[in-house]
């Protein structure tokens, strides 16, 4: 479901572990070189790489280092080689790089597909550790979206959370049981595991570049391995004491503020979605008086046939896209299908969405990253803080959490043995480490406030704002790999201040979409009536093979003729006006196959809403073709006597496919009208 997509940060549950004596993980013995092993990559039938251009290891960490006799626990990392350009080998660097991923709980597969091309590795290697409880690294909790699905069918909002807080709790049960400790999944035994790793390397120093959750988790690293840190980049920032930042309503309003404003300023934008504001938050109060329930086939997933949508769908899918900028230009646009959808209570739209398979992207370990939510504070930050902005912004905030299940949250991680750490393990450090401190301007979870207060303790720190940069520009901006190098070349160089300030362009928002039904009526026939799906495929295949064999014909044969220079046949016109109706229709096909993959391109969501909008001038091919196959079968009937029978047989044949295929389109929504 896109609801998979949304940022929910009142995710928590576990189980209760008897206490422990603590130790101080400073007398905790970390791994020497000799003890990383190398591993076959378990991703290698899914990324493909040569030998030597990725490397996976293994590392043996304790599972709770204040624990006393604790567990072991291995640690799966990746090391992707540098790649300098041809003639430049000789400016690669011995101090590499290493990544902390975001999440918390995000697993390490996504980042090696993404990462492995990033401009970093012109100079130096790049390693990412899979955190602790995740993917390879000992995700306790590998079947939590899976288990028991059918119970997390729920027909109201405050029953969804409930449901998905009963499959947290079972998780943390199940691993409890096997001998998990629990209270190892925070913050600081995963930095400690990033200085373990760095000494069973053998490197003295590294530097770091940490996003989102790894932004926290650099600033805890700060604290636990000083010495091992050459210089180090923070993007996209969560602040180590969390400030502000489990405002999620807050934040969103800023950028639903600054997109208002920007597609105000943009005719096209303007003139398309006038009214989108006002719109957009109603209809996400509409989900929330009044969610909508749509009947699906019966699965493991909807035991019952039905499915429910609620407001956090409404709120959640344009909030996930302004994660990345390159998504910017749809967002209107989609904003504006989903209040449409809602107004009209267009349930095919709202069914096809319960039926799409939208569970791609970067997987999660949720067990992980619960576990870190309730034993560093963003439970208890969430429940303080959601009663002001519920009392200022009640429709983002309702959507992004129920009051009454975002209140129990505290004390729920409690019950389940889950209580915060200490708080003044969590208060900023201060250090004189080469920082980078980088926010994208238009960033909806880590916004550019919480990057300027980390400042005052960084006293060599050095902040960046991209202007036009979602989520992590660092690792989005074509430039940001050369920025990162320079900067930990030299950490007291100047900063490239071009690549910030122009690495990325404004978003120029699209106007008004090709609307077309093609995308929604694809998933239902798909998921709904296969056997539909092929009839229809068997109808487009059929028309392409006799408009496109008629097409070549007739193209052969006049070049043929031309070349032969044999006299041109009188055929009243029939001929010409059904070779362009052919032209006209592979023109069309071929244009609207263009466009499908340009909106692809773009965003998959956009298909929601339609497609670019000069699918719109494209469309016209198709009624403009019928017409012309149409004209040339009475043109040829009414002078049948200047035809062979062949010919007469090809032609209509030809006439036929296009008639076909231009039927299909409007069967499909492809036509402009």
């Amino acid at each position: 479901m896109l609801r998979a997509l949304i940022v929910l940060p009142m995710l928590w549950a576990g189980s209760v572990i008897a206490a422990e004596a603590v130790v101080d993980p400073a007398e905790m013995e970390f791994l020497r070189a000799e003890q990383a092993q190398a591993l076959d990559c378990p991703f290698r039938d899914r990324i493909d790489f040569d030998h030597g251009d990725i490397e996976c290891g293994l590392v043996e960490v304790p599972e709770n280092r204040e624990v006393s006799g604790s567990r072991s626990i291995e640690l799966h990392y990746v090391r992707i080689a540098a790649q300098p350009p041809e003639g430049k080998e000789d400016e690669v660097r011995e101090d590499p790089a290493i990544y902390l991923t975001g999440g918390p709980g995000v697993t390490v597969e996504g980042y090696v597909d993404r990462l492995r091309n990033h401009g970093i590795l012109e100079r130096r290697d790049l390693y990412i550790l899979e955190q602790r409880g995740i993917g390879h690294s000992g995700d306790f909790c590998p079947f939590f979206t899976d288990r028991m699905p059918g119970e997390r069918a729920r027909d109201s909002f405050r029953g969804a959370q409930e449901a998905f807080m009963d499959s947290a709790r079972r998780c943390f049960e199940k691993a409890s049981a096997r001998g998990v400790d629990l209270r190892g999944y925070n913050t600081f035994e995963n930095a400690r595991d990033v200085r373990a790793l760095r000494m069973a390397l053998g490197y003295e120093q590294w530097n770091v570049w940490g996003i989102s959750y790894g932004s926290v988790l650099g600033q805890a690293l700060i604290k636990e391995d000083p010495d091992g840190i050459a210089a180090m980049v923070l993007d996209a920032i969560v602040p180590l004491d969390l400030d502000n930042m489990m405002r999620i309503s807050h934040w969103y309003a800023r950028d639903l503020e600054m997109l208002h404003a920007a597609c105000a300023d943009q005719r096209r934008c303007a003139r398309a979605h006038a009214d989108l504001e006002e719109r957009y938050l109603d209809a996400i109060d509409a989900m929330r008086e009044n969610p909508v329930e749509v009947s699906v086939p019966e699965s493991v997933r909807h035991p019952e046939g039905k499915a429910w949508m609620f407001q956090d769908l409404i709120a959640g899918l344009p909030f996930s896209l302004l994660y990345e900028q390159a998504y910017h230009p749809a967002i209107p646009a989609i904003m504006d299908r989903l209040a449409r959808a809602v107004e009209d209570r267009d349930e095919d739209f709202f069914r096809a969405l319960a039926l799409a398979d939208t569970s791609g992207g970067m997987g999660s370990s949720m067990g992980m990253g619960l576990a870190v939510r309730c034993l560093d504070h963003y439970i208890d930050e969430q429940a303080r803080l959601y009663p002001g902005d519920l009392e200022r912004y009640p429709t983002l905030a309702q959507a992004f959490g129920h009051p009454e299940v975002v209140a129990m949250g505290p004390q729920i991680c409690r019950e389940v043995g889950l209580t915060p750490r200490p708080r003044e393990q969590y208060e900023q450090p201060r250090t004189d480490i080469p920082i980078v401190v980088a926010n994208g301007a238009w960033d909806p979870i880590t916004p550019p406030p919480l990057a300027r207060y980390i400042m005052d303790g960084l006293e060599n720190g050095r902040y960046v704002e991209f202007p036009h940069a979602g989520h992590g520009p660092t690792r989005s901006v074509d430039c940001a790999g050369d920025f990162m190098n320079d900067f930990f070349d030299d950490p007291s160089a100047p900063l490239d201040e071009e690549c910030v300030e122009s690495g990325e362009e404004a978003a120029e928002y699209l106007g008004r979409v090709f609307q077309t039904r093609a995308p929604i009526k694809g998933i239902l026939l798909m998921e709904t009536e296969p056997e539909a799906m092929g009839r229809h495929g068997l109808w487009a295949g059929l028309s392409l093979l006799l408009a496109g064999g008629g097409f070549l014909a007739l193209t052969v044969g006049f070049v043929g003729g031309r070349i032969n220079r044999a006299p041109i046949p009188r055929t009243s016109g029939a001929r010409l006006l059904i070779f362009l109706a052919a032209t006209a229709i592979i023109a069309w096909l071929v244009g609207m196959g263009i466009v499908a993959w340009r909106t692809s391109e773009l965003t998959e969501a956009l298909f929601l809403a339609g497609f670019l909008p000069w699918a719109g001038w494209i469309a016209w091919l198709a009624p403009l073709s019928l017409v012309l196959a149409v004209a040339g079968l009475v043109q040829m009937v009414r002078n049948h006597h200047r035809h062979s029978r062949a010919g007469m047989t090809g032609l209509s044949l030809t006439a036929l496919g296009v008639i076909g295929l231009a039927s299909f389109g409007l069967a499909w929504d492809l036509w402009p009208w």
